[in-house]
């Protein structure tokens, strides 16, 4: 069975994935098919919905991480990139801009997911037991 940290870990890469997907795509689905709109996939709550379920899973995976292995940098990298993000919802589009907003959202989700992946193969790389082949 995977360790709750290895599944968090990816959870979250998928969620950073997704966060920078629906910066990147969800304009030129507006453009292509405008009905997509009606959807309400731009509402301002699915960016706060996103980092409320960001925030925990990080945090179970990158404070797991430092007591496995002891590497505080990367929850530090972890915390500046939630951070990043966290910034981009507070301040959104009426204070960056769109393309403000989009860039410090890609920039947060590249930030995050980048660190989990780190995270995941420093458990890897250390041949510990607390994930699976």
């Amino acid at each position: 069975m995977l360790a709750l940290q290895e599944k968090a870990d990816k959870f979250a890469i998928s969620l950073s994935l997704i966060c920078a997907l629906h910066c990147a795509v969800l304009p030129s689905l507006w453009v292509l098919i405008p009905s997509f709109v009606a959807l309400g996939f731009d509402s301002e709550l699915i960016h706060l919905w996103m980092l409320l379920i960001v925030i925990p899973v990080s945090g179970v995976a990158l404070t797991s991480g430092v007591r496995k292995h002891g590497n505080s940098m990367l929850l530090l990298a972890g915390v500046t990139g939630l951070l990043v993000l966290a910034s981009a919802v507070i301040l959104g589009g009426d204070f960056l801009g769109e393309s403000g907003e989009k860039l410090v959202t890609v920039l947060g989700s590249l930030m995050v997911g980048i660190v989990h992946f780190r995270n995941y193969r420093s458990c890897r790389d250390t041949d510990c037991s607390c994930h699976t082949d």
